[in-house]
């Protein structure tokens, strides 16, 4: 197999190890019983998935991509997660 054979294969498998991450990341934002869940806009931007689930944690998500934007602390819906 030539170099350029195998990096052409290793770019695909990275490609669909990253399919395969952005799926797993939708299916959690969209999954399982929550206490509540909405879809919201604020004026003039784009939609957030808004989800409260148990034990108290407040999550938002992009919904087109299930990307998680911000998460309260457990019970303590008022105060963020710090994001490294």
């Amino acid at each position: 197999m030539s170099a350029a054979t195998q990096h052409v294969k290793a770019l695909a498998s990275a490609a669909a190890a990253r399919t395969l991450q952005q799926a797993a990341t939708f299916a959690a934002a969209h999954s399982g019983p929550a206490l509540f869940s909405r879809t919201f806009r604020q004026p003039g931007g784009k939609k957030v998935l808004v989800r409260f689930d148990w034990p108290g944690v407040l999550r938002v998500f992009d919904p087109a991509s299930g990307e998680l934007l911000a998460q309260s602390l457990p019970g303590q819906p008022f105060e963020l997660v710090e994001r490294s």
